[in-house]
């Protein structure tokens, strides 16, 4: 089974940043894994003047020296609240806007893992996550856990649809569940079959006799394909690897078993290739992260050469 040998927890002094805290221990203690504390300096420019009338804007290196102290001394006092857990704890203050700063690090470290809490979907409309959460989700190249509650996590929902794509989250959703010592269930949406009528519509197929039986039969496929996804992991991970096959849309069902059943994270992938603007209003996976109060774990597969 995967592990995870270094995560990321990106932190910005507030007490919803330090809820990824809690999972993201859990995990490290299950592997041994080192974890990086990480939090960024923003620049404070100021109106500096440099000769008589004239301005310009600058960080004071006064202000500078203040935020570094600030900004390592909370560090250290997270680091020293954890110290009794004897986990590898490292503390990292580097200057930039956090997103980047964030990216940069979790490249240059070679990060497994990013884990990070976010206050959910905002705006008056409610379509946007927190700007540095997109950023993260879109651009990381590696596994992002976005955590949303300070709840345990013992129910896990894995996601798939047959795809390779979707598989790409089986082994890294496993093994977090696998550290958080969480029962996982693997879910799969049997969407209506549609034909094109003449108009070139899509139109449901279920009500002929013919139309049932397709839809059965893709019933049974995806049964039978989520029994192998089981089978196959089931001698790696400790809890029952269940699964069940649903009718419907996938959104809506997804959203319903979630409700349903109490999960408390689900595991999705996602491509990630077309624009940011694309995938926040487009996939299935960005349409249950807007509407679900659930954490997620993101896995966007790295682009083949």
């Amino acid at each position: 089974m995967f592990a995870f040998n270094k995560i990321l927890v990106p932190l910005d002094g507030s007490e919803l940043a330090e809820l990824a805290l809690r999972p993201a221990l859990k995990v490290a203690q299950a592997g041994q894994a080192e974890v990086i504390l990480l939090r960024s300096m923003i620049p404070v420019y100021m109106a500096m003047p440099v000769v008589a009338g004239e301005y310009e804007w600058a960080w004071p290196e006064y202000a500078k020296e203040q935020v570094r102290t600030e900004t390592k001394e909370y560090l250290e006092a997270v680091r020293e609240r954890y110290a009794a857990t004897n986990l590898q704890l490292r503390t990292l203050a580097v200057e930039g806007d956090a997103a980047s700063m964030i990216l940069d690090v979790a490249a240059e470290e070679d990060v497994d893992l990013i884990v990070m809490s976010t206050h959910g979907w905002s705006g008056a409309n409610k379509l946007l996550l927190g700007s540095v959460t997109e950023r993260i989700l879109h651009q990381a190249n590696c596994p992002v856990f976005v955590v949303r509650s300070a709840d345990t996590i013992s129910r896990v929902l894995l996601t798939l649809d047959g795809s390779p794509l979707a598989e790409t989250a089986v082994v890294t959703g496993l093994a977090l569940a696998q550290a958080l010592d969480a029962r996982t269930t693997l879910l799969s949406i049997n969407e209506p079959i549609t034909v094109s009528n003449r108009l070139g519509l899509q139109q449901k197929w279920q009500s002929s006799q013919e139309g049932q039986q397709m839809q059965q039969r893709s019933r049974v496929e995806k049964e039978q394909y989520l029994r192998y996804m089981a089978a196959r992991f089931e001698d790696e991970v400790e809890n029952e690897i269940a699964f069940e096959v649903i009718e419907g849309s996938p959104v809506e069902k997804i959203l319903e078993f979630v409700d349903l059943h109490g999960i408390d994270l689900i595991v999705m992938s996602t491509h990630g290739r077309t624009g940011l603007r694309r995938w926040l209003y487009g996939s299935v996976t960005a349409k249950v992260m807007r509407s679900t109060k659930s954490s997620m774990l993101i896995i966007r597969p790295l682009p083949t050469a």
